[in-house]
């Protein structure tokens, strides 16, 4: 039990890192690996508080070194970074690639139009009604081209890196697998 506790430790800590490091190497805005990272945990731990640290330790620790923004659309951000974690059933119940596209690319609109109406409520940047909501949309699809990349990219690299190491990992390592059923 302890070397599953190991390997547990060792894939949240790894998580964290790589979506730190994507969030502060940053060669495009929003081209990083928190959605990808938070997908991965919520198909892979047990405890959906434990799959909700990944992006908020994540967000925090980068968040300290990039700098904060208006508290309203912070916010707003830290929970739509947990809406990936709701698509554990569907990846558990038949992991697949067309699968993985569809929660990635779902997370990615999903944050995209939240967020930006976030930013227009609370940041005066934009006008009042449905034109500064329109503007604030439109400014923001550059954001969201890169969202969508980065999301799909680490969405395939963190699974495929899954698929690798349990192939390749002894069977006493993959004889107790450390997600729970799909009803979990």
């Amino acid at each position: 039990m302890k070397r599953h506790l190991l390997f547990d430790v060792a894939v949240f800590v790894g998580l964290v890192g790589l979506a730190v490091a994507t969030r502060l190497v940053m060669f495009q805005p929003n081209f990083h690996a928190v959605t990808a990272a938070t997908l991965f945990a919520g198909f892979y731990f047990r405890s959906r508080l434990v799959a909700a640290l990944v992006p908020l330790a994540a967000m925090t620790a980068s968040d300290l070194v990039i700098g904060g923004y208006a508290r309203e659309v912070m916010l707003t951000v830290y929970l739509c970074m947990l809406v990936p974690i709701a698509w554990r059933g569907l990846l558990r119940n038949r992991l697949s690639a067309p699968r993985l596209a569809l929660v990635s690319v779902a997370s990615s609109l999903f944050f995209y139009l939240v967020t930006n109406a976030a930013v227009w409520y609370a940041v005066p940047w934009y006008g009042p009604g449905l034109p500064g909501l329109a503007a604030c949309y439109a400014a923001a699809i550059p954001f969201l081209y890169n969202a969508l990349a980065g999301d799909l990219l680490f969405t395939a690299a963190i699974f495929s890196a899954y698929a690798l190491a349990l192939h390749f990992a002894p069977r006493s390592i993959t004889a107790t697998p450390t997600i729970a059923p799909a009803s979990a």
